[in-house]
C-alpha cells in the first residue's frame, strides 16, 4: 500500500504539464505518455487542459445562452389572431357567462356551421362506439365468454 501523504497527479494536471512543455503535442502522444504513468486520459481532459492553458479559443461561460436570449428578443413572433367573442344575451336564469362567437368566426357564427360540427361529432362517436364494440366482442371470444 502507498502512504496517504504521497499524492497522485491527476490526469488534467498531467496533461496541463505536458502541454505547457510542448503546446503542439497531440492527444495520441499525451495519452501514450499518460498510460506509461498509469493515468487514463480522455479527449475531454485534453481539450479542457488546452482551454485552461489558453491554447484554444473559448467563449465565456454562459455566453451561448445569452446570445440565444438576445436573438429571441430581437425577433418577436407575430401574435396569432384571436377570435372575437361577446357575451350572449342573459338566459332565463339571468346567467350571462356564456360566450358566443362574433360574426367574423364563420365556423361557429352561423347555425349551419354549428349543425355541421354536431353531425361530424355524432358520426365520430358512432364510429368509435362500433370499434369499441368489436374490440369487446374479440376479447369476449378470446376469453371464452362468448355466446354459450
Amino acid at each position: 500500500m502507498e502512504p496517504e501523504s504521497e499524492s497522485k497527479q491527476t490526469a488534467i494536471d498531467f496533461v496541463k504539464a505536458k502541454l505547457s512543455l510542448n503546446p503542439e503535442a497531440t492527444f495520441a502522444e499525451i495519452k501514450a505518455q499518460a498510460k506509461v504513468e498509469g493515468l487514463v486520459v480522455y479527449p475531454v481532459v485534453y481539450g479542457r487542459a488546452k482551454a485552461l492553458l489558453g491554447l484554444v479559443p473559448t467563449a465565456p461561460y454562459g455566453s451561448k445562452s445569452k446570445s440565444r436570449r438576445q436573438a429571441a428578443q430581437e425577433v418577436e413572433p407575430e401574435p396569432r389572431p384571436r377570435p372575437e367573442f361577446e357575451r350572449a344575451a342573459p338566459t332565463a336564469s339571468g346567467r350571462t357567462t356564456r360566450l358566443r362567437a362574433v360574426a367574423g368566426d364563420d365556423s361557429l357564427a352561423s347555425l349551419e356551421g354549428m349543425v355541421a360540427q354536431l353531425r361530424t361529432a355524432v358520426q365520430q362517436r358512432d364510429r368509435y362506439r362500433a370499434m369499441l364494440e368489436k374490440i369487446a366482442e374479440l376479447i369476449r371470444d378470446e376469453l371464452g365468454e362468448g355466446d354459450d
